[in-house]
């Protein structure tokens, strides 16, 4: 079993060798790690509902199962192709029932005990197990169940490319040299340095210019105050005692590659532990809490993990080539004329 992801748009998939066994080629999700370091919640599709949006061999496919692909593509770092993420989505899923559909029709559909081993092994790569990767899914608003169908689709329709089309691919050993000296050259794998800090905002109302301004003012002092009574991101709560209306948000991993220069600047020179204003912002008189800074680097793939990305890559010409000829005999009846094509 070899499985890697590195980066944000970068794609390898993991696969069992041996036996009658075709590779079950899905990407994993060891990418959750880093995307934890994301300065902020990454754009998410909304959730629209239930309501029917395809129907796929009389088969449904709602506005929730695409929110749901679209979030398990953000949690697993995946590249979208086009502009309308929700109707690439959308697609991908209409692809998945046609593919169960006819690994069904030749009893090639993955069991349940199957995909429970793929995301097992899917949690052990990305370091946790079954409990920790439904976990990590949550924070992103990503189900088991929408990783469980990307899953039980790929593994299915592997088996039929094997069982029935007699599908079965090589890479030679120096194309796999060549690629892994391309992949260790990657800038993306370049170590990332994290700057751990939080948000702390004393509001001013909006007003007339020269009341706003005395509002400023007070809460410039108020902010004095909260100054001399805090000692580090632990005490940031306690340190608003006796002080109005103080707000103090979450706890943010930044990539300092990302934040903006003068902000950069002050962490560096205020250090670790510190806080940094008071200054302006749009809602009133701001400080920022700077609470640790660290180095992360993404793993190096092995060569294992290399030779699997390549061999995926020449299984997907042959995935597009039969695909093409089912998805034309599917019945796909498109409810909301929105995302019709």
């Amino acid at each position: 079993m070899f499985t890697f992801v590195s980066g944000a748009t970068s794609h390898f998939y993991s696969f069992q060798r041996g036996g009658r066994t075709p590779p079950a080629r899905i990407t994993t999700l060891a990418a959750l790690v880093l995307l934890a370091l994301i300065i902020l919640p990454l754009p998410l599709a909304h959730t629209e509902g239930q309501s029917v949006v395809v129907t796929v061999n009389d088969l449904p496919i709602t506005d929730f199962d695409i929110d749901q692909r679209v979030r398990l593509w953000v949690a697993i770092g995946r590249e979208t192709k086009g502009a309308d993420v929700r109707k690439e989505a959308l697609q991908s899923l209409i692809d998945d029932m046609i593919k169960r559909a006819e690994a069904k029709k030749y009893q090639a559909e993955a069991t349940d005990d199957m995909v429970d081993k793929q995301i097992e092994r899917m949690a052990k790569n990305s370091g946790t197990d079954k409990d920790g990767l439904a976990a990590k899914l949550k924070s992103k608003g990503v189900s088991m169940s929408a990783l469980r169908t990307f899953v039980t689709a790929q593994i299915s329709f592997n088996r039929l490319l094997s069982a029935l089309y007699k599908v079965e691919v090589k890479v030679d050993p120096s194309e796999v040299d060549k690629k892994y000296q391309e992949v260790a050259k990657d800038p993306r794998l370049k170590p990332v340095t994290v700057y751990e800090i939080i948000e702390i905002t004393l509001p001013v109302e909006k007003t007339s210019d020269v009341m706003a301004q005395e509002l400023l003012m007070a809460r410039a002092a108020d902010a004095q105050q909260y100054r001399k009574q805090y000692k580090n991101c632990a005490s940031a709560h306690q340190a608003a005692a006796g002080v109005f209306n103080v707000k103090i948000g979450n706890l943010i991993k930044a990539d300092g590659n990302k934040l903006p220069a003068p902000l950069k600047a002050a962490l560096d020179k205020a250090g670790p532990g510190s806080l940094v204003g008071p200054g302006r912002s749009r809602e009133g008189i701001q400080l920022i809490g700077f609470c640790a800074k660290s180095s992360v680097a993404p793993p190096m793939p092995s060569r294992d993990q290399v030779e699997t990305m390549l061999l995926n890559k020449k299984y997907n010409v042959y995935e597009e080539r039969y695909m093409r000829e089912l998805r034309r005999n599917a019945f796909v009846d498109y409810k909301d004329p929105n995302y019709a094509q």
